[in-house]
């Protein structure tokens, strides 16, 4: 599914009139169906519609058409609606016109009384402020939420204020408990501070043909996407047949790394899991990962006599390669100057092989950190690498450029440095994002505060070369595991809360989360749905 930004949507929809003969009311009228079936879908089965008091507050333009059209629905379907049209002061309760005069307290009556809001004043063409009277409507509602929990507000397209473009958020903006999208998710919605308005995302259809999207570059994960690309397990397989994953992580400071990169790469289901380890580590990862393998290194060198040592580590490490799809180098690793020769040993290794017998290379945190202090670092990397950078990490690689965990600036600089530096780039953070070296870019939508804890990265970073060495190209490897990654932090913080995750809670939730996406059966708290086309 596409993610727009306010122009391209724009473009869609005047392609479709030119090309197909779609005007603006026919969209309208597949707009409004489209978010009264979504909404009714999402009251079954706890609630009925029937006596629902509903109160639409409608805008002058199209976002005020789709919610007129919406709110007919839910009156044919038996809901008790009321709409208050915002630019003409004008009250209808229950299909009853509510004389000017009395207007105001009608309206308040209204409000009090109604089991949802929905909120259809201004669409994504607007990005100005909100005016006076326009914030005092929503604030009203505002406060009646605040004395009602209960009371639900749902947004048609966007909520007011939000810029669908930026993800600025006026002011008087009104957090909505479900968004109800049309045709396309907006870029702004996956940057924060838009991202805590959203609420629960849906996506309606307008009746767009889905060949018009095929030119856009930036797309959104969802279950559709990761249901086609979850690995195949034919019954004549064996472990060679899912990809041997070796790692060149963890020390003695820190072993918990290449445990938990280690222990995802086989529940997402790589075939053999391979350590590359000293033997004074050796004890601390037998006795916890039992089900690997090791390949023993030399310790590395303590002292300017011994540094012909960092090569013996280098050619011990690259006589166990042939064979395996996937390495992930870096966590854990430290980052004194030996690790960092090492490192630079083996990518020229990993370069100097043909493309189709080396493994395909993921480098997250010390590998990240090592190659920082590197001038034009980028280049010393073979073709394919895949690079996994929270924003401290990428703010190292950039030299120093700042760069936000949630911010809609992350996303032109995922994207240009992706191609200048011709990695699949996973910057981590609030909606990841995932960049091809083509330009193509990949969103997620979960965003959980439960994942901001030691460890996850690790995690994601063997999730994703345990995808890899099953045989899933990088940009998609990449995708599916943040995907898989985020869908299992969901699970555990739905049982813990958004605080006390550890990174090991997620390593069971792997297998059960793939499982449940390959027969449908996924039922996320906060995901974005498919995109719904109606009866």
């Amino acid at each position: 599914m596409h993610i727009v930004t306010i122009e391209e949507m724009r473009e869609l929809e005047a392609q479709a009139e030119r090309q197909h003969g779609l005007t603006s009311p026919i969209l309208m009228q597949h707009a409004g169906s489209s978010a009264a079936d979504i909404f009714m879908a999402q009251l079954l089965p706890h609630h009925s519609i029937n006596d629902l008091e509903v109160l639409f507050l409608i805008g002058p333009g199209n976002n005020g058409g789709d919610g007129m059209v919406m709110a007919e629905h839910l009156v044919k379907a038996g809901a008790l609606v009321s709409y208050y049209a915002w630019k003409q002061h004008k009250l209808t309760v229950r299909g009853q016109d509510i004389d000017e005069r009395h207007t105001s307290e009608e309206l308040e009556s209204v409000l009090q009384s109604a089991d949802y809001v929905v909120d259809a004043l201004l669409g994504t063409g607007t990005s100005r402020p909100l005016s006076d009277d326009m914030r005092a409507l929503l604030e009203r509602v505002k406060r009646e939420g605040e004395q009602r929990p209960e009371l639900r507000i749902v947004a048609i397209d966007l909520p007011s204020g939000v810029n669908a473009d930026t993800g600025e958020v006026d002011p008087g903006t009104l957090k909505a408990d479900m968004t109800i999208t049309l045709a396309c998710p907006k870029l702004g919605f996956f940057f924060f501070p838009a991202r805590e308005y959203i609420g629960e995302l849906h996506v309606g259809s307008i009746g767009l043909p889905t060949d018009l999207e095929s030119h856009l570059q930036t797309e959104m994960l969802n279950q559709g996407f990761c249901r086609s690309y979850i690995p195949h397990r034919p019954l004549n397989s064996n472990k060679g047949t899912f990809g041997k994953v070796m790692l060149f992580c963890g020390s003695a400071a820190y072993p918990g790394s290449a445990y938990l990169a280690g222990s995802a790469s086989g529940r997402v289901g790589a075939g053999l899991i391979t350590l590359a380890v000293t033997e004074k580590t050796l004890p601390i990862y037998a006795s916890s990962l039992h089900e690997a393998t090791f390949a023993i290194l030399p310790e590395g060198p303590t002292s300017e006599l011994n540094r012909g040592k960092t090569h013996e580590r280098t050619q011990a490490l690259s006589d166990h390669l042939p064979g395996y799809r996937a390495l992930l180098m870096g966590p854990g690793l430290g980052q004194s100057s030996e690790t960092r020769e090492t490192i630079l040993q083996v990518l020229e290794y990993l370069r100097s092989e043909p493309t189709e017998k080396r493994p395909h290379l993921v480098i997250d945190a010390d590998g990240l950190n090592n190659l920082s202090a590197l001038e034009h670092w980028w280049t010393f990397l073979p073709e394919g690498t895949i690079i996994t950078p929270h924003p401290g990490e990428m703010s190292r690689l950039c030299k120093g450029q700042k760069v936000s965990g949630g911010s809609i600036d992350r996303l032109a600089l995922a994207r240009e440095k992706a191609q200048e530096w011709q990695v699949t780039l996973v910057l981590k953070g609030a909606c990841t994002i995932i960049a091809h070296p083509d330009g193509r870019v990949r969103l997620n939508w979960k965003a959980n505060a439960a994942l901001a804890t030691a460890g996850t990265g690790d995690v994601l970073a063997g999730v994703v070369t345990g995808f890899l060495a099953q045989g899933l190209a990088p940009f998609d490897a990449a995708s599916l595991a943040v995907y898989i990654h985020s869908s299992a932090g969901e699970r555990v913080s739905a049982e813990l809360g958004n605080a006390g995750l550890l990174a090991s809670d997620l390593l069971p939730h792997l297998p059960r989360v793939m499982r449940d996406i390959k027969h449908n059966a996924y039922r996320p708290g906060s995901d974005i749905t498919e995109r719904y086309e109606g009866k």
